[in-house]
């Protein structure tokens, strides 16, 4: 009754010592749709709400995206339209991003890396089949013993469980009496309980916690990748769209002088210029063709940069062509209904490398407190109890009908220098990442401030120079009039006409400015494009 009652508290112990693993780490918060909304590019506006600034140069004397299609100076064989309409916008190019980009898709696979780890950390308390079998075939004593088990560590304060079945036959010394069992065997139960040292934690339930927290590490690895892959993904759309837009205005120079060529030469004829204006409006064609060569090589080299982020189904770069640009930009917005209330708050809850650093803090944290433990005494209790069945063997039967063994096993190194080394170690790491964290996070809230800064810049200058835009226009139509009474020249005609193109181009840098901006802003609050996210992206698996 006594051996009973001793397994019982034994087990008693187990229950009430179980340290449960601790909580799984806080994840990432879903982007909050309302957010979301707000800071997204509508691309599908109504011409009321366009720039004004056509991005082929605007106007009645644009030629039609198809007519250059045609042309084979446009751009290289290698260039297609969109396949997904004839202009291509930004959430097609996004939507590519999260389905194909390479490097989002590598960052993925640290998750399933991650999910390996906590596998193998787990392996540490797989159940282990063991057997034991010993014959002694010839000398003084003939004997033959056969034994198995089973042993199962278990994350029960660190309480290891052995189950086995055990065959002693033959002639035994009075020494290793303990050996032969009855005819049917000993089974045998029993379990260790660490005291002190590996209870509440062990190396092998830490690895087990940090596994899991570096599977949780990875999905901020992910959103960094989705972050900096939409970003630089806008960015070179915007710079494609611009040189588009750029491109149109340099064709735009070029037609109006070829046209007027015809309109000097009877200008001459009829003697109301000189013959060398003939010779300075080719000097203006042979210009305007050098300059719109330098405007497509800009245009390609920018399709090509886009062509890394925009990919078909299977992955492969595509060549966005002049069919596929957009006519105008879509019209820019106000900040004041852009940018989010409390936006350095967003931006510190959703940043991932903060939320990386977290990670790493708990990590080692486990570390800690794994090395404290370590400086403790090692005191192991183990209670085993056994039964024989079947016939005596022994007459008299020295077996009682239940064994019950008790053992303590103690150890403490005296300096302790390893644990005290580890537990130093990780307290200068927890110093490390907190002075990381704090900077991280000024840095966050640093580049919130700046992009805001420079959202606000850009719509003022935009303001700016669409008036500008719009005076040089006027300026050059009226030079236009004054060159058909006769009372202008070629030279202050092109002076008007590269006025108007300095004015549109600027205007075109400062709306991609604008538009990347918005893009930088919203990757520094740390808020993916979810709501361009195709229905077979692999980052719908989280």
């Amino acid at each position: 009754m006594t051996a009973r009652w001793a397994l019982l508290g034994l087990f008693g112990l187990v229950a009430a010592g179980c340290q449960s693993p601790p909580e799984p780490f806080r994840p990432l918060p879903p982007p909050d749709p309302y957010l979301l909304h707000r800071l997204r590019v509508d691309q599908s506006n109504g011409s009321e709400d366009r720039s004004p600034v056509s991005i082929l140069g605007g106007g009645e004397e644009t030629a039609s995206k198809a007519e250059q299609a045609e042309d084979p100076g446009n751009g290289s064989d290698s260039e297609v339209p969109s396949p997904l309409g004839n202009e291509l916008q930004l959430d097609h190019v996004l939507r590519s991003v999260e389905s194909n980009f390479p490097l989002i898709l590598a960052a993925l696979e640290e998750v399933e890396i991650a999910a390996g780890q906590v596998q193998s950390a787990s392996g540490a308390f797989d159940t282990k089949l063991f057997s034991k079998n010993f014959f002694e075939l010839d000398g003084f004593y003939q004997t033959e013993e056969f034994g198995f088990g089973v042993e199962q560590p278990t994350t029960l304060y660190g309480t290891r469980f052995e189950a086995g079945y055990r065959l002693g036959q033959g002639d035994f010394a009075d020494y290793d009496g303990k050996k032969k069992t009855n005819e049917g065997g000993e089974f045998r139960l029993g379990a260790m309980l660490p005291l002190l040292r590996g209870g509440t934690i062990d190396p092998q339930r830490v690895a087990v916690w940090q596994a899991r927290l570096q599977e949780e590490a990875a999905w901020p690895k992910v959103l960094k990748a989705r972050l900096s892959a939409t970003q630089k993904a806008a960015a070179s759309y915007w710079k494609w769209v611009a040189e588009g837009a750029k491109r149109g205005i340099a064709e735009r120079l070029l037609r109006l002088a070829r046209e007027r060529q015809e309109q000097v030469r009877v200008g001459v004829e009829e003697g109301q210029l000189a013959e060398l204006s003939l010779v300075e409006n080719r000097r203006l064609i042979v210009d305007r063709e050098a300059i719109l060569a330098k405007a497509d090589r800009a245009l390609q080299e920018a399709a090509l940069t886009l062509s890394l982020f925009w990919r078909d189904e299977a992955g492969q770069p595509i060549v966005a062509g002049i069919p596929s640009l957009p006519e105008q930009f879509p019209k820019p917005r106000d900040p004041e209904e852009i940018l989010i209330p409390n936006d350095v708050q967003v931006a510190l809850t959703h940043r991932p490398e903060l939320r990386a650093i977290e990670v790493a803090l708990s990590q080692v944290g486990l570390d800690r407190d794994l090395a404290r433990n370590e400086r403790l005494a090692q005191l192991d209790v183990g209670v085993f109890g056994s039964q024989d069945v079947g016939n005596e063997v022994n007459d008299p039967d020295d077996k009682g009908p239940f064994e019950v063994a008790l053992g303590v096993q103690f150890q403490l190194p005296l300096q302790r220098r390893k644990a005290r080394g580890k537990e130093r170690q990780a307290l200068a790491k927890i110093d490390k990442l907190e002075f990381e964290l704090r900077y991280a996070r000024d840095l966050a809230v640093a580049e919130v401030r700046d992009v805001v800064s420079a959202l606000n810049q850009s719509w003022v200058r935009v303001t700016q120079a669409e008036e500008n835009v719009q005076l040089a226009g006027r300026l050059e139509e009226a030079e236009r009039v004054q060159l058909s009474l006769g009372e202008s020249d070629l030279f202050r005609v092109n002076v008007r006409e590269q006025q108007a193109a300095v004015a549109g181009s600027r205007l075109i840098e400062v709306l991609s400015e604008y538009f990347r901006s918005l893009t930088d802003y919203r990757a520094a609050l740390g808020l993916p494009y979810d709501e361009v996210l195709s229905p077979d992206s692999p980052l719908n698996r989280r």
